[in-house]
C-alpha cells in the first residue's frame, strides 16, 4: 500500500512540475510578442544596408559590433524602417506585409511579432529589432495632403 501511495505521489509531483514548465514556456513566448507599425515602403536587403552604413554620414557614429552582427544575416533577410526602429526579418515574414504603392495616401501595417534580439547602432541612432512570426493585424490608410 505504501508503494502505491509513493508512486501516486511521485506521479502527481511530476505532473505538477511538467505543467508548470509548459506554462512558463508558453508565458515566456507570449510576453515576447509586441505590436509595431510599419510603413509600406519596400524593404531593403540586409546586405544592402550593411554596404551603406560605413559610407553614409547619417550612420557616422555606428557601432561596429552591431555592423558585424548584421553581416551574419544571409540574403533572405530584409530591413524595414519604422519611426523608432529598423526591423530585421526573414523574407517569409516580410512577404506578409502589405506593400501597395499608392499615390496620395500613406499606408501602414500594424503587426504583431516576436522580438528575438534588440541591438543598437550607437548614440542618437535607432535600435535594430530582429523579429519573427510577423502577423498583420490591421492596415491604416491616411490621405496625404499636398500644399
Amino acid at each position: 500500500m505504501k508503494k502505491k501511495f509513493t508512486l501516486i505521489l511521485v506521479i502527481a509531483i511530476a505532473a505538477v512540475i511538467g505543467l508548470s514548465a509548459v506554462y512558463a514556456i508558453t508565458e515566456s513566448n507570449a510576453t515576447n510578442s509586441t505590436t509595431l507599425s510599419i510603413e509600406t515602403k519596400s524593404p531593403m536587403k540586409v546586405s544592402e544596408m550593411v554596404s551603406i552604413i560605413p559610407i553614409e554620414p547619417f550612420f557616422k557614429t555606428y557601432n561596429n559590433t552591431t555592423l558585424n552582427w548584421l553581416k551574419e544575416f544571409d540574403s533572405n533577410y530584409v530591413v524595414y524602417t519604422t519611426s523608432d526602429y529598423y526591423l530585421i526579418m526573414n523574407a517569409s515574414d516580410a512577404i506578409k506585409i502589405n506593400e501597395d504603392a499608392t499615390t496620395g495616401v500613406s499606408v501602414s501595417n500594424n503587426i504583431t511579432c516576436n522580438v528575438l534580439e534588440n541591438r543598437t547602432f550607437g548614440s542618437g541612432l535607432s535600435n535594430i529589432l530582429h523579429i519573427e512570426n510577423v502577423e498583420v493585424i490591421s492596415t491604416d490608410i491616411d490621405p496625404i495632403f499636398f500644399s
